[in-house]
């Protein structure tokens, strides 16, 4: 895992689009979950943010030149628990590897979390949530993306997307180039129960149809 920390940049001002305005020409997606947890994070006074990648230089510096210090880290989701071996005595077995984010408890305002979702194996649903539990500030915001059915005929589709941030609500989801792997298509349900007690902020689909859903912990 990779971290990049971009700490504190003086503010500048940002040029915003109209909420739920479309821009044709960039391709970019109108995101109504992001500038909700923007309008709240951006209020305080050392906001911190973590992104979970795929790495976007471009997302980080915008959020820097809005008074958030980022830290990027670049996920990468355990494989599934390995099956158990009847044969073998319980010492013996393989071992689950953990989740992990490689953050201090309690400090996040927000996470990022792209895609991620997608590529974390149903049974290590629970862990992955309780880590963002774990790494998120009383009050803190989760806003992440999975897709809803399988895209078969998209090449880029077995591997998590990076997305850029260009106005406080709305992305631009790019390819990452990264290689690819296994993706599921995980229940709205089971992503709920694996956030829980985490409360449900909204969940959006998107006309990709991909599912935005933002998160909160209870404030302090």
């Amino acid at each position: 895992m990779a971290k990049f920390p971009w700490r504190r940049a003086a503010a500048e001002p940002s040029l915003e689009r109209r909420p739920g305005a479309v821009d044709s020409a960039s391709g970019a997606q109108a995101c109504s979950s992001l500038r909700r947890a923007l309008d709240q994070v951006l209020k305080l006074d050392k906001p911190e943010i973590l992104d979970l990648g795929p790495l976007c230089g471009a997302s980080a510096v915008y959020l820097a030149n809005r008074g958030a210090r980022v830290s990027v880290e670049e996920f990468r989701s355990p494989p599934p628990t390995p099956a158990r071996d009847p044969s073998l005595p319980a010492d013996k077995q393989l071992p689950k590897k953990p989740v992990v984010i490689e953050q201090e408890e309690g400090r996040f305002d927000l996470v990022l979390v792209g895609e991620q979702i997608d590529f974390v194996p149903p049974d290590r649903l629970a862990d992955f949530g309780a880590e963002l539990r774990r790494v998120l500030a009383a009050g803190g915001f989760v806003l992440l993306f999975g897709r809803s059915s399988e895209e078969k005929q998209d090449p880029t589709a077995r591997r998590p997307g990076r997305f850029r941030i260009i106005a406080d609500d709305r992305l631009l989801h790019e390819d990452s180039g990264l290689p690819n792997r296994r993706r599921w298509v995980h229940p709205t349900r089971e992503i709920e129960r694996a956030l829980a007690p985490l409360s449900i902020q909204g969940i959006q689909l998107q006309r990709n149809q991909m599912r935005e859903f933002l998160a909160r912990k209870k404030p302090g």
